[in-house]
């Protein structure tokens, strides 16, 4: 599968994954399907116990992305794991904000070490 990542890298920080989700504004209906394919394919097969999402390439999301966030977290969840997410810009932070979801559904962080910590 690492050979056919297209919207998203994962590199390992203190035994947990970061994925780095690549420089694409999550607003078309057809990437957000394709990155939520990918994200989902990821956990099913990952099944991580901890899993750190990192937004620093993102510069908008959204609400359709926001709604394959919550597809993504069930996954994670459903394996046992845990989701924090990291590195949001405020243009990003906002739409979690606003639908009660940041601090609720979402433990944001500002860096990954901050989200592993929190583990």
């Amino acid at each position: 599968m690492a050979d056919e990542l297209k919207f998203f890298s994962v590199k390992q920080i203190e035994g947990v994954p970061e994925i780095t989700l690549g420089s694409a504004d999550f607003v078309s209906r057809p990437i957000i399907v394709l990155a939520k394919e990918e994200l989902t394919e990821y956990v099913d097969l990952q099944k991580p116990p901890k899993l750190v999402m990192n937004f620093k390439n993102v510069g908008h999301i959204s609400s359709e992305f926001i709604a394959a966030m919550i597809d993504i977290q069930d996954h994670v969840v459903g394996h046992g794991g845990t989701l924090k997410l990291s590195h949001m810009s405020q243009t990003v932070q906002t739409p979690f904000q606003i639908t009660n979801l940041a601090g609720r559904l979402f433990m944001i962080y500002e860096t990954t070490p901050e989200a592993i910590d929190a583990f």
